[in-house]
């Protein structure tokens, strides 16, 4: 695992609370993870289950919070958000270069899912160590191997469901970086946005319940951090809560073709000048996802070909095959 072995694991709650029904899901997933990686310390915050009392719509305050944060940082190897919710961008104005210092030369892994898009792609951004964008308390049965596969340093394999553009004439590779479309979009709305060399990039994003109209501001804001200009390739899971009703079907639809024509221009202007923008469309990515749902390393690594095979690994390999 590229020199890291996980032995401790914490379980941390910076953003919503989960329901207390869902203890014994937590459980299950401890039970997983020592089936992954051996017998292992496992680390629960006390505040998994609670409800701050002047903003109950968190965990607990942001002082105990981050102070959770910190102390994971510091203690473990395998650092589990258990719920996304709102929360986790509070936990950044805490966060200071001592706290990027210890992270960069413990080199824990990040794991989470939807709010915690925030901190995992910052943390890439002043680290370079790759994270895990998955929604840890679903790991079943599906997701085991790969899940497995991924922390193991593995390559590991999805297959997306259509192509936008067309296919791109080489394999397409790159790192990954993104997660929720709207989270995302807020991280670089700032005074000072992180500056990005895109070209070395394969954004990937997913949403749930945003209709055609955040999605045109958010992809505004995108063009407006000039993301479309030099980006590898876009990767678009759902963009709405999964059900297998035909509305979801028709929501779908209707924000990839938007997608496609929002970009016309820039899709042309970058045909033109022998840089294509490939756009993948996958159907296994995103919230409530029932099966085979993706894991993205975030600032790992992706190679995707023209025959929609999209295969993952933690870190790239080197050309001579050593870590």
């Amino acid at each position: 695992m590229n020199g890291v072995q996980i032995k401790k694991v914490s379980f941390i709650a910076p953003s919503t609370c989960l329901p207390q029904g869902e203890k014994r899901l937590v459980n299950k997933t401890v039970h997983r993870l020592n089936k992954i990686l051996g017998e292992l310390n496992v680390q629960v915050s006390s505040h998994l289950y609670s409800s701050d009392n002047l903003i109950d719509h968190v965990t607990a305050s942001l002082k105990d919070r981050a102070g959770d944060f910190k102390r994971a940082i510091r203690e473990a190897d395998l650092i589990i958000s258990v719920a996304g919710g709102t929360g986790a961008e509070d936990i950044l104005f805490r966060i200071d270069r001592k706290d990027y210092q210890i992270i960069k030369k413990r080199k824990p892994i990040f794991m989470g899912f939807s709010d915690f898009t925030f901190l995992l792609n910052d943390i890439y951004y002043h680290t370079r160590i790759p994270l895990v964008y998955f929604p840890t308390l679903r790991l079943g049965p599906g997701n085991f191997k790969k899940i497995a596969g991924l922390l193991y340093d593995q390559p590991i394999y999805y297959h997306g469901t259509l192509w936008l553009t067309s296919p791109p004439r080489r394999r397409l590779s790159g790192i990954p970086l993104g997660g929720n479309l709207s989270t995302f979009v807020n991280y670089l709305n700032r005074k000072n946005p992180p500056a990005y060399n895109w070209k070395k990039y394969v954004l990937f994003f997913e949403d749930v319940q945003i209709d055609v109209e955040d999605l045109h501001r958010f992809l505004a804001a995108l063009g407006r951090h000039k993301v479309f200009n030099d980006i590898r390739g876009l990767v678009i899971g759902s963009l709405a809560y999964y059900s297998k009703n035909g509305n979801y079907r028709t929501l779908q639809r209707e924000h990839l073709r938007f997608i496609k024509n929002y970009l016309g221009d820039i899709i042309k202007k970058r045909e033109d000048r022998g840089d294509p923008l490939p756009i993948l469309a996958v159907s296994n990515f995103g919230h409530n996802i029932p099966a085979n749902l993706m894991a993205v390393p975030i600032g790992g690594h992706v190679v995707i070909d023209r025959y929609k095979n999209i295969t993952f690994r933690l870190h790239r390999p080197k050309k001579n095959g050593k870590k």
